[in-house]
């Protein structure tokens, strides 16, 4: 228990102090692999810039080759995707389509149902009072 509090506390600290180092002076953070410092007339969309062309000049035509087959083979990917979600959807909309066609036929036969039911109860009724009648009529006549 107090070990981890204690690391807790540690890591707490350490980023505490990583926190406030990088944010000394209003300056932003300044990564290791940066070339040049960021100075205080450096605005972040200039280094964005900078960083950029450093990149991009950085890049052999072999890469560039790589990065636009790269892009082609992502396109290529995407295309498949959207085509599969297009399919996906039409077979959505036909699902939905044949699930009320069977939805409202089974509400139809439902209520066919309630009404056979409602009919064969009756039947029932009738029969049985029938059948009480022809009873009292016999004890009548013995």
């Amino acid at each position: 228990m107090k070990k981890s509090i204690l690391s807790t506390a540690i890591i707490l600290i350490a980023t505490a102090c990583t926190i406030q180092s990088s944010q000394a002076n209003n300056m932003p953070y300044e990564p290791v692999f940066e070339t040049a410092p960021i100075s205080e007339t450096l605005t972040t969309s200039q280094a964005t810039e900078s960083s950029m062309t450093k990149i991009a000049s950085a890049q052999t035509p072999a890469q560039e080759v790589a990065s636009t087959a790269e892009n082609a083979n992502l396109q290529s990917a995407m295309m498949q995707l959207d085509s599969a979600q297009v399919e996906y959807r039409n077979q959505l909309i036909q699902y939905k389509s044949e699930y009320a066609d069977i939805d409202n036929s089974y509400k139809l036969i439902k209520e066919q149902r309630a009404a056979k039911a409602k009919l064969v109860k009756q039947t029932e009724k009738k029969i049985k009072n029938l059948e009480a009648t022809k009873e009292k009529i016999r004890k009548n006549m013995n």
